[in-house]
């Protein structure tokens, strides 16, 4: 396993490129987001999505979170994008909230799990942007840490987890906060929020109304 020491504001372009090769090739790597440390594959790559849940040694019935480098990349991968998550978009993107669609038909199912669904987002986190507009692929973005374990936050917490099991791990130091992106459906016309974390519900209900 490498580790890939990068300054998260001004990551050096060759030893980005490295993570950029292993996502390419199939890999899993461990990397920084705008929240905590995820685990990252190539979202079409049906190897490297199992290797993800079993390294997290989580069911496969339970789908995974994605992250995308731009709006139109989120577009192309749900059956609709509604008014409303274009206006929650475009308050808290890019940034730490996880919206979930009806996925297209296209999207690889080991990402969906049993239900249809895809949780996506833009993330703030340079390091993460980049690692994805230049691999031309969504990547998985579930914490990097077992199931049920407590959220990483810092590329040792990501070593502990894993060691050598991974192909690399991109360390910036610590992570900006200890919570993961706040969830939000909107499957349907009924707003809900899932799981509420980097992004309160309240500054969620300012933007669209109460919930």
């Amino acid at each position: 396993m490498e580790i890939i020491k990068l300054d998260p504001k001004h990551p050096d372009s060759e030893e980005l490129d490295k993570a950029v090769a292993i996502i390419e090739n199939g890999g899993v790597i461990g990397y920084p987001t705008d929240t905590i440390y995820g685990l990252g594959a190539d979202i079409n790559n049906d190897q490297a999505v199992e290797k993800v849940f079993a390294l997290k040694q989580r069911q496969k019935d339970k789908p995974i979170l994605i992250l995308a480098a731009w709006l139109e990349q989120v577009q192309s991968l749900t059956e609709f994008f509604s008014e409303q998550a274009k206006l929650l978009a475009s308050y808290f993107w890019p940034g730490p909230l996880t919206m979930i669609f009806p996925a297209a038909n296209h999207v690889n199912p080991l990402v969906t799990g049993t239900v249809g669904t895809i949780g996506v987002r833009i993330p703030s986190h340079r390091v993460s942007l980049e690692l994805i507009r230049r691999s031309g692929v969504p990547i998985t973005s579930t914490s990097a840490n077992l199931s049920g374990a407590p959220n990483p936050t810092s590329a040792e917490d990501v070593i502990a987890a894993f060691g050598d099991k991974l192909d690399a791990v991109i360390d910036t130091g610590p992570s900006p906060t200890s919570l993961p992106s706040t969830i939000v459906s909107v499957v349907s016309a009924e707003i809900k929020i899932i799981r509420e974390g980097a992004i309160s519900r309240r500054k969620i209900e300012e933007v669209i109304g109460e919930l």
